[in-house]
């Protein structure tokens, strides 16, 4: 198991998702170290309500992992629906 399923077991994600890249910053003289971890969905899926027409960039700050910092990163799919 690498990495990044670890990270996907912690988060809970499923198909399409998953973790694309860790990118972990030591912490320096006063500060905290970050973790940067970067989702992605399977290119060219299907997602049930609606025809996904463009992404959009997303950052939320996750839970702390130990004393780093933690942010999770995605492209969000932005659906056509019926209505």
């Amino acid at each position: 198991m690498n990495s990044n399923q670890i990270f996907e077991m912690a988060l809970g994600l499923e198909k399409p998702w998953h973790v694309k890249e860790i990118i972990m910053t030591k912490p320096e003289a006063g500060h905290h170290g970050q973790i940067d971890i970067y989702l992605d969905f399977e290119k060219g899926f299907k997602f049930p309500n609606g025809k996904t027409h463009d992404t959009v960039e997303r950052t939320w700050q996750h839970l702390n992992f130990f004393q780093h910092k933690c942010f999770l990163h995605a492209r969000v799919p932005r659906v056509q629906t019926a209505d």
